[in-house]
């Protein structure tokens, strides 16, 4: 249940972001405007798809504590929608890296951690579908494609981090107002690349807790709504800028 509400507000934050951007930036480029609009309308599926299944949860099932196991679309509006989610927002960063350092090695390890992640989130979709209940889940190959997702999206967002905060740094010109633009893009670059990786990390670990309790679904249900609004966070941000 908390994790609902928390996708609800996080989703009615991203709303307002959405329509902030298009007020401020209505001469974006078309391939950033797709980016925003499609992330919305893939986060606008998903809340949805969790409206849905919190009504049959808790009101078709009330009273009936065995709904509560039950897995019924969460195996797709979950994992893998936020999966996918998260590889936009990445796969966004990594371009905005390879124009700051010029090269595409680097960009081109992130995506691969992007896709090692997004591959991950699917298979264990796919896992959790024939699971059938959460009780089942957690197995052996549960846990690998698990720590895959989650352990592959974390250590995408702290790869980052670091790169944008080094390439950034490398193009400090020593003019007081340039400094200040810089430390700007780089604080934010680090609170939003330090939070996406510490919810991921969180939902590591909370999957690996002795017992295999199902604290884990509260974090994993609001992953892809925390990529999504730090993305529009990077976007709306010129505004300042």
């Amino acid at each position: 249940l908390i994790g609902y509400i928390l996708n609800w507000g996080l989703f009615g934050v991203l709303s307002m972001q959405v329509y902030v951007y298009y007020l401020a930036f209505p001469n974006d480029r078309a391939a950033y405007k797709s980016l925003v609009y499609g992330a919305y309308l893939l986060e606008a599926a998903q809340t949805f798809l969790f409206t849905s299944s919190a009504f049959r949860t808790f009101a078709f099932g009330f009273g009936n504590p065995s709904v509560l196991d039950e897995v019924d679309i969460l195996w797709f509006s979950v994992p893998i929608m936020s999966g996918l989610v998260a590889f936009i927002s990445q796969a966004f960063y990594a371009y905005r890296i390879t124009v700051l350092a010029q090269t595409k090695y680097l960009s081109g390890l992130i995506m691969l951690l992007a896709c090692f992640s997004l591959a991950g989130s699917i298979a264990l979709g796919v896992e959790t579908k024939n699971a059938v209940l959460f009780s089942h889940l957690l197995k052996k190959d549960s846990f690998t494609t698990a720590g895959i997702w989650e352990g592959g999206s974390a250590a995408c967002d702290v790869l980052i981090a670091a790169s944008m905060t080094y390439y950034l740094k490398r193009r400090d010109t020593g003019i007081k107002q340039t400094q200040v633009l810089l430390t700007k893009i780089i604080r934010l670059t680090i609170e939003t690349g330090s939070l996406t990786a510490a919810i991921a990390i969180l939902t590591l670990i909370l999957t690996f807790l002795p017992g295999q309790p199902t604290y884990y679904q509260t974090s994993v249900s609001v992953l892809g709504k925390v990529y999504s609004n730090s993305m529009m966070v990077a976007f709306n941000s010129r505004m300042k800028i």
